[in-house]
């Protein structure tokens, strides 16, 4: 194999007659920074198969034939990805991201022995490799003439399908627990999954009520069992209910009453405490979740006064605080990761609202050209990914001075995105769900191609949710699908 090295301008030039053999070129890459620090070094690769034989020490590599060629160099983001190679290599334009995942492992390979092969992802700007150089070169324009500069991301698993559950309708949103996955549908059940695929649970059908939304509680009890943990309800009927697993069923705890319509969302701060819910009548209300005398309903003033007193197993709760702002349907809520006194809201009035709980009062605004349908607030970046009435999700930060501009817009659905969750041990992933009858896994730092693509659903996917090790979604083709990560 014969080494090259190209200065910072891009000439190349022979090192002066060195050719280094096999995997032990890395061990000349000390001398050649030391003695000239600004150049850099150039493998080249007559052809894939010269570096498959390298490995077997079984090839003459000059005598493999003319191969269109291209520089490339690698890096990383990623302070798990240090031993990334910075070599630049002159590889052949036909590599596909399988010959590129083999270059990367073995290269490093080649000077840290204790290695394990990983899957890489490739990026080139703003797109994963997912074809030959040459044809991605060809699609998108690449300028070839400098070295090309691909960005390695630490590949995800390859997701896989664990198990399809019937539900009696639509299924409008779903959630997991620590052991669980609740889903709600259209006709006022909700269903309890295990992880094993098992329905446990069903129960509670508000009968002539849909279900629109769903959040669930810590459980103060064991979260590796099904009995205490709670989950809060949303619909048609125009209120809220609590309800906690007791001795394998759903028993209603507390009753919220004060939407005027359909309540479409719903969020919990992170101790539990308050609850914030958004409806069709354009508004926002805050709820106490804790023990009060404040906020309970009396039913005795309810202008009954001939009505006997009736002993009932649930308390019903009026609001704290109501925000107005909105002109049309509230349909996501999510409490704020960088403050606990705020929220973001998203509407089908095409905008994004940022509340302060204890000003009562709106804190920002951010104007999309569509209507919304859901959004996820990242809990370490503060980020917001949302969905419209479209088929492409968007990036904001809604404590950025421009944050009316997208950050990022993500190509690649056929039909409006119903519903996105960011991956809670990766804030660089999401999950979008679509009418196309897909879900796709997206990296931010690639906006025109997807991750992974999941199918499945015969019909329209409505929800989704992403926990540790799972996928869950649900679809007007009534059924539920959990993926494994």
């Amino acid at each position: 194999m014969m080494t090259w090295i190209a200065d910072k301008r891009g000439r190349l030039d022979r090192l002066g007659g060195l050719v280094v053999s096999d995997r032990r070129y890395m061990e000349a890459i000390p001398r050649i920074s030391s003695e000239i620090e600004d150049f850099v070094l150039v493998i080249h690769f007559p052809s894939w198969e010269a570096w498959s034989d390298m490995e077997e020490r079984s090839c003459d590599l000059l005598g493999a034939g003319d191969v269109g060629h291209v520089q490339v160099s690698f890096f990383s983001e990623e302070e798990t990805l240090k031993d990334i190679p910075s070599a630049v290599f002159d590889v052949p334009i036909s590599a596909t991201y399988d010959n590129l995942n083999a270059l990367v492992n073995k290269t490093i390979l080649a000077v840290h022995d204790q290695w394990n092969e990983k899957r890489f992802e490739f990026l080139i700007g703003e797109t994963f490799v997912r074809s030959s150089l040459a044809e991605f070169i060809e699609e998108h324009s690449v300028d070839t003439e400098t070295v090309l500069k691909i960005e390695c991301i630490l590949g995800k698993e390859t997701p896989h399908s664990l198990y399809d559950i019937p539900a009696p309708d639509w299924v409008s949103s779903i959630t997991i627990s620590a052991s669980h996955i609740f889903s709600t549908t259209y006709s006022g059940e909700v269903i309890v999954i295990d992880k094993e695929g098992k329905q446990i649970l069903e129960s509670h059908r508000d009968k002539g009520s849909a279900y629109k939304c769903s959040v669930l509680l810590r459980n103060e009890r064991d979260p590796s069992k099904l009995d205490g943990e709670r989950i809060i309800v949303g619909g048609e009927n125009q209120m809220l209910t609590l309800l906690e697993v007791e001795h394998n069923a759903l028993v209603p705890k507390t009753v919220f009453r004060g939407h005027e319509r359909s309540v479409e969302s719903a969020d919990v701060n992170c101790d539990c405490t308050r609850l914030v819910s958004g409806g069709f009548d354009s508004t926002i209300k805050v709820w106490n979740l804790e023990s009060d005398e404040d906020t309970v309903f009396d039913k005795t003033t309810n202008g009954d006064k001939h009505a006997k007193k009736r002993k009932e197993n649930f308390i019903t709760k009026v609001p704290m605080v109501t925000l107005g702002g909105h002109k049309d349907a509230v349909v996501a809520l999510k409490w704020c990761t960088w403050n606990n006194n705020q929220v973001v809201s998203a509407s089908w009035d095409h905008s994004i609202g940022l509340w302060d709980l204890q000003l009562a009062g709106e804190v920002s605004r951010i104007r999309g050209s569509k209507a919304f349908t859901s959004i996820d607030v990242n809990k370490k970046s503060g980020l917001v990914i949302s969905s419209n009435t479209d088929s492409v999700p968007r990036l904001y930060d809604p404590r950025s001075h421009d944050g009316s501009l997208v950050k990022q817009s993500f190509i690649g659905h056929t039909g409006w995105v119903t519903c996105v969750r960011w991956d809670p041990n990766d804030d660089s992933c999401f999950v979008s769900s679509s009418f196309d009858k897909s879900l796709k896994m997206w990296d931010i730092r690639s906006s025109k191609t997807s991750l992974f693509d999941l199918y499945g659903h015969e019909d329209r996917v409505l929800c989704c949710a992403w926990s540790e090790r799972l996928i869950a979604s649900g679809s007007a083709d009534s059924t539920v699908k959990v993926f494994s990560l």
